[in-house]
């Protein structure tokens, strides 16, 4: 017994070797682009980390967190957990005075292990897979972060998209452990509840995840399906959504009218023209958010196979239905997705069904090996083409890995090309969106509940201010760190003044309200910031001052 068990053995252990090989992969690429990317108070890191981590100091602080429109809250509490058990022993008031004072190091402490839980799903995702598809096909599963680099570029930063990776990872697994024999018939229950807590905790973590938690319908509906399996996943997935979003149930009112909102205009964020859908602009965002090749190409793919088994079963011809469905499951989840998303498009809300596709590409993969086994020339070619094409995705995901670094790696230093510091004299005036720590505070402590202000006013340097229009488009208001401030008493309090920001036009069009006789000494760019000055130049060397 022992000589034949111990091969069986050493194909296990050298399988678990090979299938942490790209988890860990993840982790250095993930790490390595965050330090490519710079502080997280840089223009393009800013919004919405700094909102995440005062609002995890929100629930330290056991008051209702602030930002509740993604509705973002597992972000919110997983990072007040963070940062009690690194400090197990210091109470909330000594743990808050520690995070403003140093922000930086405890959103890289949330950041890592937000990327570690990723790569640990990544590790029981490639166990699961290995079971059902050996070895080459489970590598190709862990292929999911980097599928896409929006993907990867999200799955480190401090936001909902980063759980929305090991969410959409774990109810890939579940999805993939249904597959075992029988395994859901006698457990189906079990099965609905697992499915509907990753559905709750999904849902809470960001609402445009909710089409891809369609999938599980499919896998449930198997042979032997039964009505309380849904009545069961539902009501999981309800009581998981009111858990995990229990710190913000004070906000429970104001979140529903923001979904509300949402659903009655044509525009973003629920602006624009009554309806739900322009529906003049509506195909091209359907259209855009199908321009990814490694989306659409493999959900062409799907479909053709979908079409095929269905074909063979009419005829007769048996195909593995855990499979079929399983595969259904992921077309019409991530169609829905597109079409939800649509709306307003941007391929960031996209994450959740990108990272379902390697799910797909598998079982294409193996779908296609079943339906063409009575053709030994096809048959043959479908074994190494995985493993061929594991090894293309392998290197040409490694190159985009590459690229993604080489351009946060510009953007960072392209930012920090014209240093704050040398305008200490000057009333530094930031715009959306500028790369500044004190305007990341500023702007973080404003849209959670402006619960720090006066902490922050006490360490950070008082001549930091923001131009906000943050809620209302068509005005600015000057902001120190207690509140609104007359921006006249404060261009008279200071030599010269500085602008800076990204967001130009709309400033350069109503900042001459705010400001009459508006006028510049200088004007220089950071980037795609640009840097705006009066009574200084962009070296900040003096100049006479040019500005009332």
């Amino acid at each position: 017994m022992l000589n034949q068990a111990t091969p069986s053995l050493d194909r296990d252990l050298r399988a678990w070797g090979a299938l942490v090989v790209l988890p860990l992969c993840y982790v250095a690429a993930a790490l390595w682009a965050r330090e490519a990317g710079g502080p997280f108070w840089l223009w393009y890191n800013l919004d919405p980390a700094y909102f995440y981590l005062l609002d995890a100091l929100n629930v330290l602080n056991l008051t209702a967190p602030g930002v509740i429109y993604h509705p973002g809250t597992p972000v919110q509490w997983l990072g007040a957990l963070i940062l009690k058990i690194a400090s197990p022993f210091t109470g909330a008031a000594a743990i808050t005075d520690a995070v403003l004072a140093e922000p930086e190091v405890h959103l890289r402490l949330i950041s890592t292990v937000f990327v570690v839980l990723n790569g640990a799903a990544l590790v029981v995702l490639g166990r699961i897979g290995y079971r059902a598809f050996g070895v080459p096909a489970a590598a190709l599963l862990q292929l999911a972060p980097v599928i896409s680099m929006v993907v990867l570029k999200n799955s480190y930063l401090v936001k909902p998209e980063a759980l929305l990776l090991v969410t959409t990872v774990a109810l890939a697994s579940v999805s993939v452990l249904s597959l075992d024999a029988g395994l859901l018939e006698r457990r189906r229950n079990r099965f609905a509840v697992a499915f509907g807590v990753i559905a709750g905790f999904g849902v809470a973590t960001k609402i445009t995840a909710l089409p891809v938690f369609l999938l599980p319908l499919f896998v449930l509906g198997g042979r032997g399906g039964r009505l309380g399996a849904f009545v069961l996943y539902g009501v999981s997935a309800a009581a998981a959504f009111i858990l995990f979003t229990l710190p913000a149930a004070e906000s429970y009112v104001d979140m529903i009218g923001y979904f509300t909102k949402l659903s009655q205009g044509t525009g973003a964020y629920g602006g624009g023209a009554p309806g739900f859908i322009d529906w003049a602009r509506y195909p091209e965002g359907v259209a855009k958010m199908f321009k990814r090749p490694a989306f659409h190409v493999v959900f062409v793919l799907s479909l053709v196979v979908l079409a095929a088994a269905w074909r063979r079963r009419h005829a007769g011809g048996a195909t593995p239905a855990g499979e079929v469905r399983l595969l259904a499951g992921i077309w019409v989840a991530q169609l829905a997705q597109v079409l939800l998303v649509a709306k307003q498009p941007n391929a960031m809300y996209m994450i959740p069904s990108f990272v379902l596709i390697p799910l797909a590409v598998v079982l294409v993969w193996r779908l296609a090996g079943g339906m063409l086994a009575g053709r030994p020339g096809a048959a043959r070619i479908l074994g190494p083409g995985l493993a061929v094409l594991l090894a293309v995705l392998v290197a040409a995901q490694g190159y985009g890995v590459s690229k993604l670094g080489r351009e946060l790696g510009r953007d960072h230093k392209a930012a920090l090309s014209i240093d704050n510091g040398r305008f200490d004299r000057c009333a530094r005036i930031n715009l959306y969106a500028s790369s500044s720590l004190s305007f990341a505070l500023m702007l973080g402590d404003y849209v959670t509940g402006s619960r720090f202000s006066e902490r922050l006013a006490a360490i950070r340097p008082a001549n930091d201010y923001w131009l906000e229009h943050w809620w209302d488009q068509s005005r600015l208001v000057l902001r120190g760190w207690r509140g609104p401030e007359d921006i006249t008493q404060v261009l008279n309090r200071y030599p010269c003044v500085v602008y800076r920001g990204t967001n130009w036009r709309p400033m350069d069009r109503l900042m001459p309200k705010v400001v009459p006789g508006l006028r510049f000494d200088a004007q220089c760019k950071a980037g795609k910031e640009t840097i705006a000055a009066a009574g200084v130049d962009c070296d900040g060397r003096a100049m006479p001052k040019g500005m009332p």
